[in-house]
């Protein structure tokens, strides 16, 4: 695997990629091969696949709802 150095990054850039990196758990240097990487990528996004991997991240971590009543109910049994 090849080094590259990159210099003359504006503050501001490297504070956005920085601040991306954390979000998305990685580290500066994992975050800026992930969007090189993202960039140079031939074959296209295929979109139907991609919200279908949403939509099932949305289910699998969906929260549970609880009404105010069954929430004071959980608070007050805490208490005891």
């Amino acid at each position: 695997m090849a080094d590259v150095a990159l210099r003359g990054v504006p503050a501001e850039v490297h504070r956005a990629l920085r601040d991306a990196a954390d979000r998305n758990h990685r580290s500066l240097n994992g975050e800026i091969l992930a969007r090189l990487e993202a960039s140079v990528r031939s074959a296209p996004t295929d979109v139907v696949e991609l919200l279908a991997r949403i939509k099932e991240r949305g289910r699998r971590t969906q929260l549970a709802s609880l009404s105010d009543v069954a929430l004071r109910e959980l608070e007050s049994a805490g208490r005891e």
